[in-house]
Parts: C-alpha cells; sequence; structure tokens
C-alpha cells in the first residue's frame, strides 16, 4: 500500500488559500453593487436637474401652454456625446405639450412626491427616466427626461474592471503573504527537526520545549516520555548485560573447572563426586540465568499496562503452588495457603514469576521441616499476596535492603545470589503494587507481602467461564 506523502505546508496553503479566494469572490459579488449605487445615483441627480432646467424654461415661457420648444432648446437637451436625449412634456390627461410624443407619462397617482425616478425602454432600448409633477402658468404638467445607458454602462465596466484588477493584485499579495507566514511559521518544526536529526542514537535526552511552539509543546513532551522510556529500556538492558556478566562469569568458569576436573579423574567415585559437584553447579548456573532473564523482562516492561487483564491471585496460587510441592518434599517442608478472591488487573505469568520467587525465597530461609503458608485476601481496599515462614526472619534494619538486587543479608542461609525478591519488587512495581517485609505473628519467620490495586471484580465473568470459587485453606507436607 502506497504511503501517504501528507505536507504541513500545502494542508495550511490549502485551508488557507481557498477560503481567501471564497472571501475575495464574496467581496466582488458585494462590494460591485455597493460601488456602482453612487455612480448610478450621480447620473440620476444629473436627469433631475435636466428635469428641473426644462420645467423653468418652460415656465420662463410667455405662452400659457407652450406647444413646442426653441430649436436651440432642444438641441441643447438632446446634446451628449454617449446617449441618445429623450424628453416629453404631457399634461395630466396625456396630452402632450412638448417634445417626444412615444415617451408616454407614468400614471399621475404613480408620484409619491414631485420627482420620480424609472426604468423603461425605448425603440428596444434600455433608458432611465427622470420624471417632474410641477405646475406651469397655473397648468399641471408631467415633464420626463430619458437617457440610454450607455454611459451608465461603461462606468459600471469600468467599476467592475477595476475591482477585479485590484482583487486580483491583492490575491497575489495574499499568496505571497500566506506563502511567507507558512514558512515563517513551520522554522520552528524545522528547527526542531535539525536538533533530533543532530543527535547521536545514544542521546536520549528529553527535547526542549522552550522554543517550541505552543501547539507543538504536546507532541514533544510525548516524544520525551518516548525517549524516557526508550532510555530507561536501554538502561535495563545495560543493566542485564552488567548482571549477566557478573553473576554468570564465576559460575561458567566453575563448570568448565569441574568439567574438566571430570575428564580427568579415572578413579570412578571420584568421578561420579565430581559429575554430582558439576551437576549441581549447573542448576545454579540455570537458575541464576533465568533469574536474570526474569529480572530483565520485568524492567523492561514487555506486558505495559494497556496488555493487562483481570487476574484473581488465589487462580494464580493454584497455577503456581504445585510446581513447588516437590522441593517442598525434599526439604520436609509444610506448603500451605489460605486464599481468598483477590482481584487486579495484571499479566499471570508475570505475577506468576512473582509468587514462585516468593516461595522459593521462603523454602530456601525456612528450616528443616518447617512451614511456608501462601494468603491472598482484600485488605483496606487493596488486593494482598503474602508468604510466610518460619525461619529466622530478617533484622528490621534491613528488611527493605533485602528487595535490592544481589542484597545477601551477613549469615543468610541458601545459595540464592540476591535475585530473587528484586524480581518480585520489580514485578508489584510494574503492576503499581508496593512490596515489604515483616515479622510473623508468632514472632519467629518473616511475612513477604505485596500489596496491589484492586481491580473491579465480576463474579458473572468467573461463572461463565466455568471457573469454581477459590479454595478456603489448602496445601501438602511431606
Amino acid at each position: 500500500m502506497r504511503s501517504s506523502q501528507i505536507s504541513i505546508r500545502g494542508l495550511l496553503f490549502r485551508w488557507l488559500l481557498w477560503p481567501l479566494l471564497l472571501v475575495l469572490l464574496v467581496t466582488v459579488l458585494v462590494g460591485y453593487p455597493v460601488a456602482l449605487s453612487p455612480a448610478k445615483a450621480t447620473y440620476d441627480w444629473v436627469l433631475l436637474d435636466t428635469a428641473h432646467s426644462l420645467a423653468r424654461l418652460l415656465d420662463a415661457r410667455r405662452d400659457v401652454v407652450p406647444r413646442a420648444l426653441s430649436g436651440t432648446a432642444d438641441i441643447l437637451l438632446r446634446a451628449d456625446q454617449f446617449d441618445r436625449i429623450y424628453y416629453a412634456v404631457h399634461d395630466l390627461e396625456g396630452n402632450l405639450i412638448a417634445g417626444d410624443a412615444h415617451l408616454l407619462p407614468p400614471p399621475p397617482e404613480a408620484f409619491v412626491s414631485r420627482e420620480l425616478l424609472y426604468d423603461k425602454k425605448m425603440d428596444d432600448e434600455p433608458v432611465r427616466v427622470a420624471a417632474l409633477r410641477v405646475g406651469i402658468h397655473g397648468v399641471e404638467v408631467i415633464i420626463q427626461v430619458a437617457e440610454t445607458g450607455v454611459k451608465r454602462g461603461e462606468q459600471a465596466r469600468r467599476i467592475l474592471s477595476g475591482m477585479i484588477i485590484g482583487e486580483l493584485l491583492l490575491m497575489v499579495v495574499v499568496v505571497a503573504l500566506v506563502l511567507f507566514g507558512i514558512g515563517k511559521g513551520l522554522e520552528p518544526l524545522e528547527r526542531l527537526r535539525e536538533e533530533i536529526g543532530a543527535r547521536s542514537h545514544r542521546d536520549l535526552r528529553p527535547v526542549s520545549v522552550d522554543h517550541a511552539p505552543l501547539e507543538v509543546q504536546p507532541l514533544v513532551a510525548t516524544l520525551n516520555e518516548l525517549l524516557g522510556r526508550l532510555e530507561a529500556m536501554l538502561r535495563s538492558q545495560q543493566r542485564f548485560v552488567a548482571n549477566a556478566a557478573h553473576q554468570l562469569r564465576t559460575p561458567l568458569a566453575g563448570i568448565l573447572m569441574q568439567a574438566e576436573f571430570v575428564l580427568s579423574q579415572n578413579d570412578p567415585e571420584e568421578r561420579l563426586r565430581a559429575r554430582e559437584s558439576l551437576k549441581a553447579s549447573t542448576e545454579r548456573t540455570v537458575h541464576i540465568a533465568n533469574q536474570l532473564l526474569a529480572l530483565a523482562r520485568a524492567e523492561a516492561g514487555s506486558v505495559g499496562p494497556g496488555a493487562f487483564h483481570e487476574v484473581d491471585l488465589c487462580r494464580v496460587v493454584e497455577d503456581v503452588a504445585d510446581n513447588w510441592m516437590a522441593p517442598a518434599i525434599r526439604k520436609n517442608i509444610d506448603l500451605g495457603y489460605e486464599l481468598k478472591s483477590a482481584p487486579v488487573r495484571g499479566d499471570p505469568l508475570l505475577l506468576g514469576e512473582l509468587l514462585s520467587n516468593l516461595i522459593d525465597n521462603a523454602i530456601a530461609y525456612a528450616p528443616e521441616g518447617g512451614r511456608v503458608t501462601v494468603y491472598t485476601m482484600i485488605r483496606d481496599g487493596r488486593a494482598v499476596l503474602e508468604v510466610e515462614d518460619n525461619g529466622a526472619g530478617i533484622p528490621e534494619d534491613v528488611r527493605e535492603l533485602v528487595f535490592d538486587r544481589f542484597y545477601r543479608a551477613e549469615g543468610a542461609a541458601g545459595d540464592g545470589c540476591g535475585l530473587g525478591l528484586a524480581i518480585v519488587r520489580e514485578i508489584a512495581h510494574l503492576h503499581g503494587g508496593r512490596t515489604f517485609a515483616r515479622s510473623s505473628p508468632g514472632g519467629r519467620g518473616t511475612v513477604m507481602a505485596v500489596e496491589f490495586p484492586l481491580a473491579a471484580w465480576r463474579p458473572a465473568g468467573i461463572a461463565a467461564a466455568g471457573r469454581a470459587a477459590c479454595p478456603g485453606r489448602g496445601g501438602f507436607s511431606a
């Protein structure tokens, strides 16, 4: 599918230019009659003035009702370089007194005042007529003067052509200003592009919003959030490489030495013991590698909060607990659980990894023949997961430190590498939860607790999926 080539410059130009062209067109259509009206009124005043002049001329004659004008007066009235002039004088009965007989008068009742202006046709040609109703020597007459529209049409064309030329010049100026304004308006974006383009692939500093336009600042803020996530992921990868190099270098060297030792032994019993030691070292190295991968996955946030869905912690316990039956039996541990529904929004695999590390830690530090209990519940409006053991406990001053990676308290039993509880904390933070440790209610042992935001649970949805309710108590012992 061909990619869409969208230009902000082109979009702005189109969205600004076409409305401006429309405005200019409307300006011509509306402005033309407005500009033509004064010119038309001027010609009307001249025509009325000619009618008044004719009335004064007739009033100056000695005839009570003159039947004609002199040749000179007739020539003067009809003298016009561009238009043909008609005139007529009628009495109120419509009888012609002087002038052109085919210029018929309007009816007397058409006069609202002494003056009347109207359009009509003479010899199939439109004319403009000015009519006066006046008294001449005591006789009321209607005086009309008419002219064709040559001068008026020429004036209208001049006005229209002047407006069009002016609007075209204005359009050229507007287009130039729009292009210039768009270019200047996009300069901050160009500077922003140059700033980002000049960076190396390792420069993930936030982009400065000081010089960014107000409309672009949300985009820059989103870009900075993305750069922050990329930087966090890069740091996570760097930490993973450093952790893997730090944690696996010694075990792998030990495995190599033990393998060489096994190959150098001729005594079957010594070779068997060396093989068992090699197997234990390999298992420990595999365990460390798995924990490093789990920590890297939790840190990188490969499953974002948007992909989480409703999960009941008691179901997570049911899915994971069976995996720890064999380790518990080997150490004669009574592994049990007391479960109540505790819905959260999260990823079941990561939550299972969190619980596995808590149970692994509890079994490792519980004494031979000891007890480990897993609890799920809702407390103070939050979903709670707790794993309790009856081991030696953790001094209060280091309870927060045990969640740091590679931290191991002095005299700690087991052969862990200090990653299990760090994985727990990373997964808890990814789910919006928090971790803490406290002493067991009996005073001996430790409770490792994780609190999560409570999710709205729909029991009907569980029933529809065919899931049974969480068991209240359960467990197994060796």
